[in-house]
């Protein structure tokens, strides 16, 4: 018997979209229209700069993977100028690589839907940063009002990477994005009827550190003073109040030691010495659950999504022999 195509539910996500929006985008200050205007005065369809005769810079970019959703971009401190819905021609969109993340392939005659936004010149520079495994190149596009207008995109470094299904999860970030900027409906219908997507996982099936040894409890200072800067302290984190423990860096001559040294440097400089549930929850943006303005602001539900996605890092046969749970983060004492 064919295993069925699983398509996106995207109204799952709808009441928490709307929640995470009202907490932060609805503090965002819009720029001024006279600004825009003075922009835009300055502005050749046929480039895909607009530079100002005092030398500023702003740059059009057509957005087709997460950067299409606007929480997406607030995480990331990209804050468009503006924005608006235009049809990309003579390319198609297609998803590579295990983790399914878009990419753009020339074929005449195909055209697909994305969000346009204006961006500072540093603000590009930050999201080629972020674009680390993509390349800039120059598209043609065309606005719901038949104006034309030459942006970037962003295109896959490992065009040779399988296409495959993307995740439920970076579809509807997606999806959400389109609806936000008001991507034409039979558009977002076809991408949400059409395209198969590699399920949610449930609940009830989220997998969690064991062996945890009984009765052990640490501090949030014990934590934060194994955070990777001192040499004679192992690194620590703390997944859902799970404290994990790191080996250490292989000999230098061992097949593993240039991958975990570059997992090393990114746990010390972005992970170590913290729980890591609310960070985590901004940097896998999940739009099932809403976004935490704080370490308390997350359900148990969305720690255990979080920490179901670090044990099946962890645990996998990259780095299972380098990790072992210690014991619990201990609660806070309340004060009152």
């Amino acid at each position: 018997m064919m295993n069925s195509v699983h398509r996106l539910n995207s109204s799952s996500s709808d009441v928490n979209f709307k929640l995470s929006c009202d907490s932060v985008l609805s503090k965002l200050v819009p720029s001024e229209k006279s600004l825009i205007n003075s922009i835009l005065a300055y502005d050749n369809s046929e480039q895909a700069e607009i530079i100002l005769p005092d030398g500023r810079t702003f740059v059009w970019y057509f957005s087709i993977g997460s950067m299409t959703n606007p929480i997406s971009l607030y995480l990331r401190n990209l804050i468009p100028l503006m924005s608006y819905p235009a049809t990309c021609l003579n390319h198609k969109v297609i998803f590579r690589s295990a983790a399914g993340m878009a990419d753009i392939e020339v074929c005449s005659g195909a055209e697909f839907d994305g969000i346009v936004h204006l961006y500072t010149e540093e603000q590009m520079i930050n999201l080629d940063e972020i674009e680390v495994f993509y390349h800039r190149i120059k598209v043609n596009c065309i606005n719901y009002q038949g104006q034309f207008h030459t942006v970037y995109a962003y295109q896959m470094d490992a065009n040779d990477q399988p296409i495959l299904f993307p995740h439920e999860r970076y579809l509807d970030i997606i999806i959400k994005g389109f609806e936000y900027y008001n991507v034409r409906p039979e558009y977002i219908n076809r991408l949400r009827d059409e395209q198969p997507v590699i399920p949610r996982k449930k609940p009830e099936n989220f997998k969690s550190f064991t062996d945890i040894p009984l009765d052990v409890y640490y501090s949030i200072k014990d934590l934060e003073k194994h955070d990777g800067t001192d040499p004679s302290l192992p690194l620590w984190i703390s997944v859902n109040g799970k404290i994990l423990e790191y080996a250490g860096l292989p000999p230098i001559d061992h097949p593993d030691y240039k991958f975990q040294q570059r997992f090393y440097a990114y746990f010390t400089q972005k992970l170590g010495g913290r729980e890591i549930c609310a960070l985590m929850a901004k940097t896998l943006y999940e739009p099932l659950y809403k976004l935490p303005l704080n370490d308390e602001d997350i359900c148990n539900e969305h720690r255990a999504q979080i920490e179901d996605n670090y044990y099946n890092t962890l645990a996998s046969s990259q780095h299972k022999m380098y990790w072992k749970p210690i014991g619990r983060l201990r609660p806070p004492v309340n004060s009152s």
